[in-house]
């Protein structure tokens, strides 16, 4: 058993057994209080808005549960065993909008909720345009964030990131697809001080890298996009590695509810450390829809439709396509995306299977395709010979399967191929100083030749990434001393690997321009020979509720996970890493109109691929320099020397997650939810420099007369040798990253006179970001070269923290019967700093490291006697100035939606609108903060007639 995994059994096995402990003894606790299974029983009648007739066959849901019924022909429905506390009933039926209705549901009686059903969305009355408090997320307790198709089509939104601005802490951002887009919860962009030199990911990225999407039932991975340049890379590539997934990938226009879990989710969810967002695509009867989008930078076209044949088919499909100018007028960049969907659902039961109630096997076939493409060509005039490019395009076959089981509950099967094939390009005009140069791949020693003056450095990244996806859960609903248990088992397996061309570019022309005579340039090397990843999980959820004396209603969900790491390629290998994660979520509605929520869990990232099989590092030591006026009397002798980085000890990042909550909605319309919340992630992947040493030898020349017209000739054996200090960069669980912050939405009640309503979120987050580990320093460098110096300082690596205060108001009017919305969004950003906690004096240096790659520490109390002189150097790659604060500003922006004939939309949208640039006071450079002023149409016309259901 490899020692990393007895350690974590020996740590958490502790809390494993009290949770199990906990499992054990709550229901004997339970039934000494007499707790009752008759919960709270909500009913009601589903009308026509228009007519006030009935509607049959609308489905009933209580968000976030499997509680859920039909109406009945005089369209009344019946929810028995409801929880108590605030919760969300949606109402769906076929030609309507569907509904949201908060609740306030009493821990037992009954509650009558009647439903009005519009046609047309903004004809409803009380809709929900923003991610409300009481949203839910299936079977899930943790802290999340809603959005429903309604509110989607409200936002100016043309991918999934402008959808999640909907979620507290994330700022307000135009419609487009310029610049990557990735999704960090919780977290406030800062470096380490290798971030910049050694390609280290900040803190945003690590963060994104962090947050698990699912989207249709299947997790989308970036373990194995090796779009990165490593340590070396003086060119910087702007992709997703190691980061989290391109959010311009996923359309807006296709999405019809996303769940965004920030708190602590369930054990069934694995891969992360951030959060969980969860999306789902249309895949049911639409009606034939186009839609389109014009502003001076984008142009976006969708269609989607959807039909049923017959009673057990239905097929869906949808189309969009976007072009989006970056800079118009002062460059000709441009970002092109390309996205189609089809899925097909197989309902063995009727037309209630056909909208996935339980008790009927139901079976939907999806297959998904993308291109995301930027063009960033050379513009002579600005940046000569600089211009890059992108080309990403993915491909998801995926099946998933609900089947009934009888009193044995449900068994889900999920499945999925996943390949995105990844180009990458970028070219750079770069002048270098004559060099000695070689271009050999193996170690030993070789004749060079002199090399500089001004080049083109080209470089190509190509890989295929492929991804291989199995989920088996069984869910069982019961009833056990004194509580209802859901509980769910399940099995995952994931296998992922990459292929592909690789990392090519002409040695001679690197996309490096430092050359200090030891650390050679990186070499060319393909993708087809790096591994396959493979990963096994097991977890045991089970989501408990229980009715107290009075209107007090309990829910607890407990779980453990288990993931596993594996040596080799395949799930039959040896174990490199297992985390076990419990965890837990309490809920606890003393009154209907209150819930008070408590979580605290652990979960786990895997590395990315290009960590665990780093290529190898080169050393390209010159042991003869001589460089004469004449080309053909010159002579370089270098060595080559290649180390080995990976590091077989490398395994999963872990997060510990904690948070408190509290819900209120004394009345209908208003709602008030505040949650506190303390995450840490440590053991993300970092570089570890690793202190070493080459033998570099010297050699005396047989004849160094110039004028001769050949080179000199080095005389055998070496005269002398020297050591040289070299530092091997290895991937390391060293990153650690904390977070902490409350985040409060406040709801207000329609003012009725004037109908209009305010929606507030607010957020606080501060950050603390670090290594751990020492830093070299740029002194580094210099001390390779000579061997006059013998000894050069290391620091302790810098902590950066970061704090972000960020309050959003949302003014919604509302006019029902004109089919009127107008939103307006103010986003104040109060606090915005960013600090290094780290002395930067000449006393700042923590030891020494030799030639020989000694490292010796030096105790602060001596780092002032005369001994330490030459060490008292100023330290590099740290804030000039200790806090660096962005002053207080905001944005606001104005979006109007009117109803158009037969069911369309008519929407205009303005961001930034007073046009405020938001400029750092302290830079000195004037950049802009805020995008500017930013204003289009979209419009959404129904295209198909009235037998398109069928």
């Amino acid at each position: 058993m490899p020692a990393r995994f007895r350690a974590a059994v020996r740590r958490y096995g502790r809390a494993t057994l009290i949770v199990a402990a906990a499992l054990l003894l709550y229901p004997l606790a339970s039934t000494a209080q007499e707790l009752r299974r008759t919960g709270a029983t909500v009913t009601g009648r589903i009308l026509d808005a228009s007519s006030s007739a009935p509607v049959a066959a609308a489905e009933v849901v209580i968000e976030g549960t499997n509680i859920r019924a039909l109406s009945d022909s005089v369209g009344r429905y019946l929810l028995g065993r409801v929880p108590a506390g605030p919760q969300m009933l949606v109402v769906s039926a076929l030609g309507y909008a569907r509904s949201r209705i908060p609740l306030n549901v009493p821990g037992t009686g009954i509650l009558v909720q009647d439903v009005q059903l519009a046609v047309r969305p903004l004809q409803m009355e009380g809709l929900i345009v923003v991610a409300d408090p009481s949203s839910r997320a299936r079977g899930e307790l943790g802290t999340a964030s809603v959005v429903d198709e309604q509110a989607i089509a409200n936002q100016t939104a043309a991918s999934l990131q402008g959808v999640l601005e909907l979620i507290p802490g994330e700022t307000l951002k135009p419609p487009g697809l310029d610049n990557l887009q990735q999704i960090s919860l919780r977290a406030v962009p800062t470096s380490t001080s290798a971030s910049m030199t050694l390609g280290e990911p900040l803190a945003g990225d690590l963060a994104s890298f962090g947050t698990l999407i699912i989207m249709d039932g299947v997790p989308l991975s970036n373990n194995a996009n090796l779009q990165t340049l490593g340590p070396r890379g003086e060119m910087r590539i702007t992709t997703s590695a190691g980061g989290g997934i391109d959010l311009r990938r996923v359309p807006a226009s296709t999405i019809e509810r996303v769940e965004v879990i920030r708190g602590v989710p369930s054990a069934r969810y694995g891969d992360l450390t951030q959060g969980v967002i969860v999306v789902d695509t249309r895949a049911s009867v639409v009606a034939p829809t186009v839609a389109a989008r014009f502003d001076a930078q984008l142009l976006e076209g969708s269609l989607v439709g959807g039909r049923q044949f017959g009673l057990p088919h239905a097929l869906t499909a949808n189309v969009d396509l976007a072009s989006n100018q970056i800079s118009p007028g002062i460059s000709d960049d441009n970002a092109y995306r390309v996205s189609a969907q089809v899925a097909h659902r197989l309902a063995l039961g009727g037309d209630a299977a056909a909208r996935g109630e339980l008790g009927w096997s139901v079976f939907d076939t999806r297959v998904d395709f993308y291109q995301v493409y930027e063009d960033n060509p050379e513009d002579p005039e600005v940046f000569p010979g600089r211009a890059s490019w992108s080309r990403d395009m993915g491909l998801r076959i995926s099946e998933r399967a609900r089947l009934p089981l009888g009193d044995l509950g449900s068994l889900g099967i999920t499945g999925s191929l996943n390949y995105t094939r990844q180009r990458s390009y970028r070219q750079a005009l770069f002048v270098r100083g004559a060099m000695p140069f070689t271009d050999r791949v193996d170690e030993g020693r070789a004749f060079g030749r002199f090399i500089g003056g001004e080049y083109l450095s080209r470089l190509w990244l190509e890989g295929d990434s492929w991804q291989l996806y199995t989920r088996v859960e069984a869910a069982q609903p019961s009833w056990l001393l004194g509580l209802d248990h859901r509980a769910r088992a399940g099995v995952e397996l994931r296998r992922e690997w990459n292929s592909g061309p690789g990392y090519r570019f002409d040695i001679e022309f690197p996309p490096q321009v430092t050359f200090n005579g030891v650390n050679g340039f990186d070499r060319p090397h393909s993708f087809d020979a790096i591994p396959g990843v493979a990963t096994t999980a097991a977890y045991l959820d089970d989501r408990m509720r229980a009715v107290l004396p009075g209107e007090m209603a309990l829910e607890l969900q407990a779980g453990l996970r288990l993931d596993l790491l594996h040596e080799g390629e395949h799930w039959l290998s040896g174990i490199r890493d297992a985390v076990l994660q419990p965890r837990l979520n309490a809920q606890l509605a003393p009154w209907p109109w209150l819930r008070l929520r408590g979580a605290w869990g652990r979960t786990a990232k895997q590395p990315p691929l290009a960590q665990l099989y780093p290529p190898p590092q080169y050393y390209d030591v010159v042991n003869v320099n001589w460089y004469a006026n004449d080309p053909a009397e010159r002579l370089a002798v270098l060595t080559t020397f290649i180390r080995d980085p990976k590091n077989h000890e490398l395994g999963y990042a872990t997060a510990r997650k904690a948070e408190a909550g509290i819900e209120v909605a004394p009345s209908h319309g208003f709602g008030l939810s505040l949650v506190a919340f303390n995450d840490r992630t440590t053991g993300g992947v970092g570089y570890r420099s690793v202190p070493d040493f080459l033998i570099r030898e010297h050699f005396q020349l047989s004849d160094s007369t110039l004028g001769t017209g050949v080179p000199p000739e080095i005389i055998e054996p070496a005269s002398y040798a020297d050591t040289v200090p070299v530092l091997i960069h290895v991937p390391d669980n060293n990153l650690t990253l904390e977070s902490k912050g409350f985040e409060g939405t406040l709801d207000l009640p329609e003012f009725r006179p004037i109908r209009t309503k305010l929606n507030v979120q607010a957020s606080w987050i501060e950050t603390r970001y670090f290594k751990r580990g020492i830093d070299f320093g740029r002194l580094f460098s210099e001390f390779q070269l000579s061997e006059h110096i013998p000894r050069s300082p290391y620091w302790e690596d810098p902590i950066r923290t970061g704090k972000l205060g960020l309050i959003t108001y949302r003014v919604i009017h509302h006019q029902p019967a004109l089919g009127l919305v107008i939103t307006g969004t103010i986003q104040h950003t109060f606090k915005e700093t960013e600090r290094d906690i780290a002395a930067t004096d000449s006393l700042a240096f923590a030891g020494y490291i030799t030639r020989s790659g000694e490292l010796v520490p030096v105790p602060p109390e001596r780092r002032g006697d005369p001994e330490f002189e030459d060490l008292r150097q100023p330290r590099s790659g740290v804030f000039q100035i200790e806090e660096y604060e962005r002053p207080a500003d905001w944005i606001a922006s104005l979006q109007v939606s009117k109803t158009l004939p037969r069911g369309g939309r008519l929407s205009f949208y303005a961001f930034n609108v007073l046009d405020r640039p938001g400029r750092f006071s302290e830079s000195g450079f004037g950049s802009r903060v805020y995008r500017a002023l930013r204003f289009g149409l979209e419009v959404t016309l129904p295209v198909g007639g009235p037998g398109y259901a069928r």
